[in-house]
């Protein structure tokens, strides 16, 4: 299943068929959605492998999670699936770390009055995300970090949710408590996924800021905190809801 790429999808298989020697009438192209299937299309055969690439064309400018998809597909294939069918990738693991961002936090902090002028629309419209009225947290943003000018990791690489793709989709909690290791001012952190192909040989595919290849998630706090390693801590909560695939942060500096 290809969802928008069906003759891509087609030259890709058959490209991958060339490569292996592999003949092109042994694949059957099935043109239906997951949702779609029946065991008649299948010829009452249970699916005992499903591989899945879980970075969409056309979902460059999202966020990582949503990229979920993958296991909302394999989700809809449930009861088609065998006892012991094999799930690549198997997992995914929500990943953080608090940054420094000042270039990106003073692009995107809200605009306050302004010779008397009220930009409280302007904030709304253009989606401010840093130092907004009261405890207002902004959104979640795509970003790729490399890109966002000066950037300082302020703590080691911390592990807040699991994703187990074994199982049918549902919601999903997380917390963690961050220790810093560098002294700085802390302005939010950055958020991805790392794709677990197979638990038994750990085969992971990283798209932490390490990689400029993919973009990460960056939540901005409502205020720039300055922190250290012996006093600072941050504690970080995560929900994702699969109703929506959207994931909700709460974050506390003490």
């Amino acid at each position: 299943m290809f969802p928008g790429l069906r003759d891509k999808g087609f030259n890709y298989l058959r490209a991958v068929a060339d490569a292996n020697n592999f003949s092109m009438d042994r694949i059957k192209v099935i043109g239906k959605k997951a949702s779609s299937l029946s065991m008649n299309d299948l010829k009452d055969e249970k699916i005992n492998l499903v591989v899945g690439e879980p970075f969409y064309h056309g979902n460059e400018g999202m966020l990582p999670w949503q990229n979920l998809r993958f296991w909302n597909e394999r989700t809809l294939l449930d009861p088609l699936l065998s006892e012991d069918a094999f799930i690549m990738p198997c997992k995914g693991i929500l990943r953080l770390c608090a940054m420094s961002l000042p270039d990106l936090w003073r692009s995107r902090c809200s605009l306050k009055d302004v010779e008397g002028f009220d930009h409280s629309v302007a904030n709304d419209t253009f989606g401010a995300c840093g130092d907004l009225p009261g405890e207002q947290q902004g959104p979640c943003l795509p970003y790729y970090v490399w890109q966002c000018g000066y950037t300082k990791k302020l703590s080691k690489v911390y592990s807040l949710v699991d994703f187990n793709f074994s199982e049918p989709i549902h919601s999903c909690f997380g917390k963690t408590k961050i220790k810093f290791a560098h002294d700085g001012i802390c302005h939010g952190f950055a958020v991805w996924i790392d794709w677990v192909l197979d638990e038994k040989n750990p085969i992971v595919i990283s798209t932490g800021p390490e990689s400029r290849y993919w973009k990460q998630g960056v939540q901005l706090l409502s205020r720039p905190v300055q922190v250290n390693p012996v006093s600072s801590v941050m504690h970080v909560e995560a929900h994702f809801d699969p109703g929506t695939a959207e994931l909700v942060f709460k974050s506390m500096v003490s």
